[in-house]
This record gives C-alpha cells, structure tokens and sequence, in this order.
C-alpha cells in the first residue's frame, strides 16, 4: 500500500504532442495521484486527454500532422535523416507555444516541480524561468542524443524569449534528472549529461477487459498476431495494412489490428482471402492487454509499441514511418528479436515469408525474453516517484490546495 505523503506536493506533467509523448508520462503522474499529490496534466487537445481521468487537465490546441481521416499516402523519408528533424517538429512554434502556456499553468497554479517529456522544449524552458525543478522523460527507446547539435541555436533563442541566460552545453534538456523508461543497451548513460535513473515499463492498470483482447486471447488458431501502425504515423501509411493482413492471410493465426486514431476500422481490410485467419479490427485496444498473448508484433516501429512488445518477450516485425523507428527497429535487428522491412516497398509475398520465418525460429522469442528480463529488472515506478519527491522543493507560493474537477482552457 502506498505511504502518502507528509505535504501533498503540486506537480505539473507536461508533454509537446501525441500519444507516444503522453505514454511514458502517465505511470508516474498515476502513481504520484495514487500517493496523494496533486497533479496537473498539459498537452495536445486529443480525445486520449480527455480520457486520462485526472482531475486537472489543460488542453492545448496543437495542430498535429496525424489529424487527418484515412491511412493517406505513404511519406518519403531519409532513414539517414530521421533523427533531424526535431527542430522542425518540436521547436519554432510549438516550443513558443508550449512556453506560454506552461508558463501560464505555472503562474495560476504553484506548481513544486514539472515532469515533461524529452522534446518538451517549452515546458522545460517556463520551468526554469519559473524556478521550478524539471525532470525529463526520455520518449525514443533506443535513438541517441545526436539531433542535440542540431538544435543549438534555436535552444538559445527560446532561452532568450524567457530572459534565460545562455546554456551553451545543453544542460537544460537533462533537467534535474532525466528519467530513461529503456534498458542501458537500448539507450546508455552516456546519452545524458545529468544524473539518469531508468523505469521498468509500467502497462496502464485496466479496469475491465477489452472485448478485442477477450476475442484475441480465445480461438482455436495455433498463432495470435497483433498488428498496429501507432496513432500517428498511421494517417501516413499508404496500404501498408492490406499488405500486412494479405501476407498473414493463410496462416492458422488469430489476428488483431489497430488502426489508431482517425483511421477508420471499416477502411482496414486485406485484399486477399483470409484462408484459416481470423481478423478482428479495432481503433483502439490497450496494448498492454495483448502483448502477453501475442506470438508476433507487427509494427512501425514506434517506441511505445516496440518497448511494449519487448517487455513482453514477443519478437517484433518492423516497418519503420520515419522518427525514432529506424533505430528502433536496427536495434530489434541487431538484438536477434526481430527483422526489419522497407515500409514502402515490402510485398505481401516478401512480408508473409519473413513473418514465417521469424514465428518458426525460437532464436527471436527467446531473444525478446531476454530484453524482457532486462526490462523487468529496471526501478519500478514507485522509485521514481520517490525521486521525483526528494527533487520537489516546498513551495510558499501555494495558498490553498487545488480543488477537484477543474480543466484550464489554454
């Protein structure tokens, strides 16, 4: 049972856009409520916000490039050139943006310490001006730090917008500890230039069984696939679906794809003649309610599923969208717990022969248990929150607690 605390603290959560941003922060900002601390939540006005329960919420309206209806087409991308864009995507103005409205969070509510995530360049940027300790939450798995280089002058900029003196070496982006929910050889020490603790994947608690995870945990087939391009590289992916279920179509296997947000369900089927498969599709089921069960992960690659799937011990066949997913899925690869495919190219032909491959080969499953015993071995969530504790320091800006039920509009 947890101890609550001797003073409630005030703890802002703050994430720049999309779900796979939100993720890694939920745990923590969970089990913070669970000990008693007021939490306060800010980010991308999605329908997944709305739906996280807290108390305090502050949605911003953010315009996000997977807010479209529909699969789309496939983007082009550099794999060499995935991890430079960071600038584009998350400074300009999303991180003036961010920095203005945590800004404003913080100035009607007195927040003790701010928890973000790793690209969250505004909130970090409106907690030091604010005074306030930061910690950051790592949301690539396995990409190294080599984008910071890249972002040298514009960090400076921001700085200067807030009236921050210069910080030549980066060290804002480390806050005052850099949480890293990856194991050392996914993303080592090394990456970071503060102290780094590491947490064991934390699956969001159920309340009730999904109906699609009852139905994919049931049947007769001899192999369970789950199947999902993320929630938001999936507006970009062509008919990279159809091409997955009609290459799976044949086998004896139970198969449960997600579309994710803004792709609708009814639009996702194969071409071919299912055989002995049996599909089921769903916009949404929590993940961590499949995995378990599952003997193959067919994904894009993105840090939340592949992470997912690896604490699970599943091995994982890779189609990577662009962003962190080429390095998540070399690092797949290189771990012998999966293969990775070239998204735009890949046959059904070519996929359905590596997908058999890798189910018929016991070298990948057991490659995966032995990530998901490093994974498992990692600081449970409670270490982190009590981290997070030593970090916050009173604050005698606080008149009076926060009451329940309040939303701030941005």
């Amino acid at each position: 049972m947890a101890t609550p605390p001797d003073r409630p603290l005030n703890i802002a959560f703050s994430f720049p856009r999309g779900r796979g941003h939100l993720a890694p922060l939920l745990p923590i900002a969970r089990h913070a409520e669970a000990l008693g601390h007021h939490t306060a939540l800010i980010g991308a006005r999605e329908p997944v916000l709305e739906q996280t329960g807290f108390t305090r919420l502050c949605p911003r309206d953010i315009t996000l490039p997977s807010s479209t209806v529909g699969t789309g087409s496939m983007r082009p991308f550099d794999s060499k050139r995935v991890l430079q864009k960071v600038e584009e995507v998350f400074l300009g103005t999303a991180a003036y943006g961010a920095l203005i409205d945590v800004h404003q969070l913080l100035t009607e509510w007195p927040a003790d310490i701010l928890v973000c995530s790793e690209f969250d360049f505004g909130a970090m940027t409106a907690a030091e001006e604010a005074g306030l300790p930061c910690v950051v939450v790592t949301a690539f798995a396995t990409a190294s730090n080599s984008w910071k280089d890249s972002i040298r002058v514009p960090i400076q900029q921001l700085r200067f917008a807030a009236g921050l003196a210069p910080d030549p070496h980066l060290t804002m982006l480390d806050g005052a500890l850099t949480v890293v929910p990856a194991t050392a050889s996914m993303r080592p020490d090394s990456d970071f230039g503060g102290s780094v603790m590491r947490l064991r994947p934390t699956p969001v608690e159920i309340a009730a069984p999904h109906p699609a995870a009852e139905w994919f945990r049931a049947g007769d087939e001899a192999i369970r696939i789950y199947v999902t391009l993320g929630t938001e590289f999936n507006t970009s992916s062509g008919d990279l679906f159809s091409r997955i279920l009609d290459a799976v179509a044949g086998l004896s296997a139970r198969i449960l794809v997600t579309t994710g947000p803004w792709v609708d369900p009814r639009t996702v089927e194969p071409t071919e003649d299912l055989g002995q498969s049996s599909i089921r599709v769903e916009q949404y089921v929590p993940q961590a309610e499949l995995m378990p069960h599952a003997d193959l992960v067919v994904n894009h690659g993105g840090s939340g599923s592949v992470v997912g799937a690896l604490h699970a011990g599943v091995p994982v066949l890779v189609f990577p969208l662009g962003a962190d997913q080429v390095p998540n899925g070399d690092y797949v690869e290189a771990a012998g717990a999966g293969a990775v495919l070239i998204a735009e190219s890949a046959t059904s032909t070519e996929i359905r022969t590596v997908a058999t491959h890798i189910l018929s080969t016991p070298t990948y499953r057991l490659a995966g248990q032995a990530i998901a015993t490093q994974l498992r071995a990692l600081p449970a969530v409670e270490e982190v929150v009590a981290a997070i504790e030593r970090l916050a320091s009173p604050s005698d800006r606080r008149e009076s607690s926060p009451g329940v039920g309040e939303t701030t509009h941005l």
